[in-house]
């Protein structure tokens, strides 16, 4: 086992003990999410965040990282919902690069996925 992949299996069961030792704190399930993510476990990430919106559901970067996992697995229902919600919380906030960002996925996304602006995608 190289130094890095030592490292990182450390980070992942430090992270995975964190959101269990805090259960209510969002932020112990988003960084698991992006741990689970960097490894390129998308379905534990997804569910690491999906935890991570149910105690901070105004969370636009969880949005943001879901939409990117959604993409990332085919899902452009889900994709295309989560970037709207991160660019409208990116917005509401005033944070403008952020916002843009989602946007420019969001249309990447559109376009990927064969939908229209006007359709709207199901929550989840």
């Amino acid at each position: 086992m190289s130094f890095w992949n030592w490292f990182g299996s450390g980070k992942l069961k430090e992270c995975e003990e964190k959101a269990q030792r805090e259960p209510e704190n969002p932020q112990c399930h988003f960084e698991l999410g992006t741990e689970y993510e960097r490894r390129g476990q998308y379905p534990q990430a997804i569910e690491a965040f999906q935890q991570t919106l149910k105690l901070s559901p105004r969370s636009a970067e969880t949005h943001f990282n879901l939409g990117v996992l959604y993409e990332t697995t085919q899902n452009g229902r889900q994709a295309i919902f989560h970037m709207v919600q991160a660019g409208n919380l990116f917005s509401e906030r005033n944070d403008v690069e952020n916002k843009d960002k989602a946007r420019k996925k969001l249309k990447a996304y559109y376009k990927k996925f064969d939908f229209q602006p006007g359709d709207n995608p199901p929550a989840p």
